[in-house]
């Protein structure tokens, strides 16, 4: 068990790297596991620690996406369970073999996520009257 969580520790910490990913038009640095693709992610099946990570993964993912764009949040609670997340990136990989994992994270982003009605802005204290000098006692 030691080896295992050593070995899901190493894979974790060595193999983040830079993938681009189009977002919006735009070109996005997104930090991810040395081996982001689909086909990762379908040899992990029977891996359940593996799988776990990818998931803590996609939580990141999820809360960088919160604090980047407030408007548009994925609200508490909405993230599926580990069980239908698992069949979400199954599912994903499936029709899209030769891509990597986090274009999935993207589209549950976009899927998911909801525009926040902006504060209302606070009002203003009534302004007060100018009150009258009291007058100076020295003259």
């Amino acid at each position: 068990m030691i080896v295992k969580a050593f070995f899901a520790a190493t894979i974790f910490m060595l193999a983040i790297l830079p993938a681009a990913a189009t977002a919006q038009g735009r070109e996005v640095n997104i930090f991810t596991f040395e081996d982001s693709s689909c086909a990762s992610w379908t040899k992990s099946a029977n891996n359940k620690l593996l799988r776990a990570q990818y998931l803590f993964w996609i939580q990141g993912f999820v809360s960088g996406h919160n604090y980047a764009s407030p408007e548009h949040q994925v609200k508490t609670g909405k993230l599926p369970t580990n069980e239908t997340m698992y069949r979400y990136l199954d599912a994903y990989c499936k029709n899209n073999p030769t891509r990597s994992f986090v274009g999935a994270a993207i589209t549950l982003v976009e899927e998911l996520r909801e525009p926040v009605a902006p504060a209302a802005p606070a009002k203003s204290a009534p302004a007060k009257k100018p009150t009258k000098a009291a007058p100076s006692a020295a003259k």
